[in-house]
């Protein structure tokens, strides 16, 4: 779904795009379609053929009137976001970055988006004033649901899940997002909400994205720590699952969760709260790991893990061709070829289907809290289905960004598309689970729902409640709802 033009402001000038003949842009858009149909293994996974292919007509069709690198971004964008695979990415050239910083009239607030709605976080220029947890209802008359449902197609995501753009759009997030869908506009007319509930409109001018302050890169440990919260509940926070990222650190990822439980053990927790709120994944199997300390018998994960062949190939209008190789052929070993001519993993040591070969003894056998969220995805959001489907886990935060189905993601092929210069990244690699208890398509949900605080409200609502949870009988579902204020309280 394209964007439409915003209705009550006037579109405000901004850098030149770099322009594209006819050809060139149909060039780019054929290369781009033919890239993400041969390296997907199943692209209708969330959605049907049909819609798929009235989709494609229709930016087909859209075409006609892209005469530059935005107008075909806005038109390939969407196209790919209805796909449901959030590691599929486009990423802007480097000339587009370029103007991106030049450009202006953008959207002067920055937003805290949740699934019951938009609050404002900070205000610059002439939307100063608006005080910090104002909500959002509406932007020149569309309301703030609309206005994410748009944002679903500007940003990459699994299936249909919408946390996972929420945490993206933060901040500054959304104005950057609407800029690159619509442009920008001399002036924007809000609609807000007060803390006392009151309801009024405010005019407030666009604003040059050099006027908002550049984002700040707090860089976290990436290195899993435990810590106690009281001499029986502990709180481990696992920021990664990347190897590199704990080498880099100095630190050994199964090395430092497997002492984590052991002092777990030692020190006689009773419950345990695992926060994987940041965490985006990381390398295939940390996460099996830790699972194997939290559930004793091995579970069957995957129905299968598959990849379209063991190369994948397409050629451009001018007959150039683009490759990636998917197996090398030690991997090839470990694949079988199926009916329908893909390939697929065999169930066998070292990585196979199952979470675990032999059941642990040393696995931690008290109860469970995971704090999960739109940042967590990939691996992360791998390790939250398996936890959901065994019954392990309470879950607490947002609906989990990854799709409880499964994804395709592990090894990617990277193409530059030749005349817009941006960069398409697509998974070959489709992990389908074993088990289909949630609607396709959607994340493992919060039983007891705490969207992330504003900033600077030195609060942990979610982790707060975590811990009120652990220590009481977990049957107090009243307990979700009425330990919860809204973000402005």
């Amino acid at each position: 779904m394209l964007l439409a033009p915003i209705a009550c402001a006037a579109a405000f000038a901004t850098a030149s795009p770099q322009s594209l003949t006819a050809a060139q842009a149909r060039e780019d858009f054929d290369l781009a379609l033919a890239a993400v149909e041969a390296g997907l293994p199943n692209i209708t996974w969330f959605q049907s053929p049909q819609d798929w292919k009235r989709a494609k007509q229709s930016a087909r069709q859209a075409l006609h009137a892209v005469h530059d690198d935005v107008g075909l971004f806005r038109v390939l964008r969407p196209l790919l976001s209805r796909i449901g695979e959030g590691h599929l990415s486009l990423q802007r050239s480097a000339m587009m970055r370029a103007e991106d910083a030049r450009a202006r009239g953008l959207l002067p607030v920055d937003l805290r988006w949740t699934e019951a709605g938009a609050w404002v976080m900070a205000g610059w220029e002439t939307a100063a004033r608006i005080p910090p947890g104002t909500r959002l209802l509406a932007i020149d008359d569309e309301p703030a649901a609309e206005l994410m449902r748009e944002s679903m197609s500007a940003l990459g995501h699994d299936g249909t899940i919408q946390t996972g753009v929420m945490r993206e759009l933060d901040g500054g997030g959304y104005a950057r997002a609407r800029q690159w869908m619509r442009g920008g506009a001399d002036r924007y007319r809000l609609r807000l909400q007060d803390a006392a509930g009151t309801v009024y409109e405010q005019v407030v001018d666009g604003i040059a994205n050099a006027a908002r302050p550049a984002r700040v890169e707090v860089v976290e440990s990436p290195v899993a720590r435990l810590e106690w919260l009281d001499p029986h509940i502990a709180r481990l926070v696992v920021p990664t699952f990347s190897n590199r990222r704990h080498r880099e650190a100095g630190s050994d990822y199964r090395e430092v969760v497997r002492k984590a439980f052991e002092t777990l053990r030692e020190q006689g927790a009773s419950t345990l709260i695992l926060d994987l709120r940041d965490n985006g994944g990381g390398s295939e199997g940390n996460e099996n790991y830790l699972f194997s300390f939290l559930v004793r018998e091995p579970l069957r994960k995957y129905a299968a893990v598959k990849a379209r062949g063991a190369t994948v190939s397409v050629r451009d209008a001018h007959g150039r061709r683009y490759t990636a190789e998917v197996y090398d052929r030690q991997e090839l070993r470990q694949q079988l070829r199926t009916p329908g001519d893909q390939l697929s993993r065999r169930n066998e040591p070292p990585e196979g289907l199952m979470s675990h070969w032999e059941a642990r003894s040393d696995v931690f056998g008290g109860r469970l809290i995971v704090l999960a969220g739109g940042n967590t995805f990939s691996g992360a959001a791998e390790l939250c289905s398996m936890l959901y489907h065994a019954r392990r886990a309470l879950f607490v935060g947002e609906e989990v960004a990854g799709a409880y189905a499964g994804n395709t993601s592990g090894y990617r092929w990277n193409i530059e598309l030749p005349n817009s210069h941006m960069r398409l990244h697509v998974p070959l690699l489709q992990f389908r689970f074993a088990w289909n208890e949630l609607p396709l398509g959607r994340g493992v949900p919060a039983d007891c729902a705490a969207p992330p605080d504003l900033p600077g409200s030195n609060r942990d609502t979610a982790l707060d409640l975590a811990l009120q949870l652990s220590l009481r009988p977990w049957s107090h579902d009243a307990l979700c709802a009425a330990d919860l204020r809204p973000l402005h309280d």
